[in-house]
C-alpha cells in the first residue's frame, strides 16, 4: 500500500505513521507532474510551503492519477472544514491526529 503525504513539517508525517499499522510504502511531498504510480491514501497539510494544502488537494483531484485516491486535510482548526469539502477532500481532521481518526479514514475505500 502507498500513502502519500504532503508537509512540510516532520512532526505532522511522524504523528500520521506511527498510528499506520500495516505494511505501506510513504511517500512525502513528491511533485505532482512526477507521479506516476497508484497512491492509495493522500494526506495533505493545511498549509505546506507557499502552496496551502487545498490548493495541492484541487490539483490531485483534477490529476488521473489520484483524482479517485482517497485526500484528508489535516487542519489546525475546525472552522477549516468548509474549506477542506469546497476543495473536494474525502476527510478532515484537526491536528493533532488520532489512532481512531486516521482509522477511519483508512475505512474510506
Amino acid at each position: 500500500m502507498k500513502i502519500l503525504i504532503y508537509s512540510d513539517n516532520k512532526w505532522v508525517i511522524e504523528s500520521i505513521e506511527k498510528y499506520i499499522d500495516f505494511d505501506y510504502e510513504l511517500l512525502e511531498n513528491v511533485d505532482l507532474e512526477s507521479l506516476n504510480q497508484r497512491i492509495d491514501y493522500i494526506f495533505v497539510d493545511m498549509q505546506v510551503k507557499n502552496n496551502g494544502g487545498p490548493s495541492i488537494i484541487r490539483e490531485l483531484k483534477r490529476d488521473k492519477t489520484t483524482k479517485n485516491t482517497p485526500i484528508a486535510l489535516i487542519a489546525d482548526r475546525e472552522a477549516d472544514e468548509f474549506q477542506a469539502k469546497r476543495v473536494g477532500a474525502d476527510f478532515f481532521t484537526v491536528k493533532p491526529v488520532s489512532k481512531t481518526k486516521i482509522n477511519k479514514f483508512f475505512n474510506l475505500k
